[in-house]
């Protein structure tokens, strides 16, 4: 994972996102780790997600050790100072660059985030059927409740004009213009002074609060549970 500042702008760079989709803790915790310190940081007003590769590519994940779900699991994956609410509530703007699949995981990445700009060749799996702490009350918001229902009834993937149509992704480009178009769009959002960042991202949050998306976040592990149980897999 490489992380670079750069005239307000933060980029965390991988391979891909592919570790969340297989459960990968040290992974999601370093993910987590270094969005909050780019969100504490007063020289960073954008935060950009990029990878090298396609953004998230499926991964089998094991079930998780029902020991650790309220443990290990709530508190770097779904609990209240975890990876997808510190992306969600972080105080400074969170862009999201995805070229080829974004699988399970990677798609809650980009509901999480508050500008996305995609590739052509870019589609987007649903979150809802592997991962317990995809936020459906967040989906609802973003891409409207109709077509929220049918990601998350249908399983199915969105390629980029679908996602460009829904709401989903704000700007879809060749993929060789990805990074530049990116790039151009956290300079963008960056041009606002830092306070105005900031106080734009907490107006946001409150309504995020009266909506309901804490208490979807909060519920992940319950969710977490039942998934299991559902697996034919029985916890003490």
């Amino acid at each position: 994972m490489d992380i670079t500042i750069d005239n307000w702008i933060g980029i965390i760079e991988v391979d891909d996102f592919s570790p969340l989709n297989r459960g990968d803790i040290a992974f999601t915790t370093a993910l987590r780790n270094a969005v909050v310190d780019l969100s504490d940081n007063d020289f960073v007003k954008v935060i950009v997600l990029r990878s090298r590769g396609d953004f998230a590519p499926a991964q089998l994940a094991p079930d998780p050790d029902p020991a650790l779900i309220f443990t290990d699991w709530s508190r770097t994956v779904s609990g209240a100072s975890a990876l997808y609410q510190s992306m969600t509530f972080s105080k400074k703007v969170i862009l999201t660059e995805v070229a080829g699949e974004c699988s399970g995981a990677g798609s809650l990445l980009v509901l999480s985030s508050d500008l996305t700009v995609a590739a052509h060749d870019a589609t987007f799996a649903s979150p809802f059927a592997e991962h317990p702490e995809a936020n459906f009350v967040l989906a609802a918001l973003t891409i409207r409740l109709n077509r929220a229902k049918a990601w998350l009834i249908r399983d199915y993937a969105i390629d980029a004009a679908q996602a460009d149509a829904f709401g989903l992704v704000n700007r879809v480009v060749d993929r060789d213009r990805l990074a530049s178009a990116a790039l151009d769009m956290a300079a963008s959002a960056a041009l606002m002074p830092l306070d105005g960042v900031v106080m734009t991202k907490m107006l946001q949050q409150a309504v995020l609060d009266a909506s309901g998306v804490g208490r979807e976040f909060d519920m992940a592990s319950f969710y977490s549970a039942g998934l299991l149980v559902s697996h034919g897999e029985t916890h003490e």
